[in-house]
């Protein structure tokens, strides 16, 4: 998405904030394909991941006075939401989802076209990510690739590496830290 499209989602995600169910309707209709697109990667079932894009876009429309700009773009807070949704989806069925080979973060050229579109900018955005994703220690770079493409938990993480709850933890906040600060110099 180009600066002008974000803008235009900051505003609709104003306007949910204030009830307008209109806004709501719009932001549905730029973003679902691309929700439905990560919900379906994460849950690898159509049907249960057409349930959860419509709990996603409820939920964004009772969150959306939530949304800080200063935090991320507004396509960020929605596939948070989608993300996190899916991932509990996932968490009650109690099954782990397959780490799909076309999300690998080492390989920007991947199949993720269909996903994150073809425009020059998201490519140098996958670029970006990858290059902050390769300064990070491999222990750093391999537990955030488990929590976020595996969805592992934290403790999970740690019975996995057989290392203390809290130094997961703050592994993770530290490579998160740090592709904060990669990201937000470019």
């Amino acid at each position: 998405m180009n600066d002008r499209e974000e803008a235009l989602l900051h505003c609709q995600l104003l306007r949910m904030a204030r009830g307008e169910e209109e806004a709501l309707e719009a932001l549905y209709q730029t973003l679902a394909p691309w929700v439905f697109a990560l919900i379906h990667r994460i849950l690898k079932n159509p049907e249960a991941a057409k349930e959860v894009l419509q709990d996603t876009f409820l939920r964004v429309y009772q969150q959306a006075w939530r949304y800080d700009p200063k935090r991320g773009k507004p396509t960020t807070f929605v596939y948070a939401i989608a993300r996190n949704l899916a991932l509990s989806r996932l968490r009650g069925e109690r099954r782990q989802p397959l780490k799909d080979p076309t999300l690998d973060p080492h390989d920007p050229e991947g199949d993720r076209e269909a996903t994150w579109g073809t425009e020059r900018e998201d490519r140098e955005d996958r670029v970006r990510v990858v290059q902050a994703l390769e300064d990070l220690s491999s222990q750093e770079r391999l537990l955030l690739e488990e929590a976020f493409y595996l969805g592992l938990t934290h403790r999970e993480l740690a019975e996995r590496h057989g290392l203390p709850l809290g130094t997961v933890k703050a592994r993770i906040r530290r490579a998160l830290a740090k592709l904060r600060g990669k990201l937000g110099e470019a």
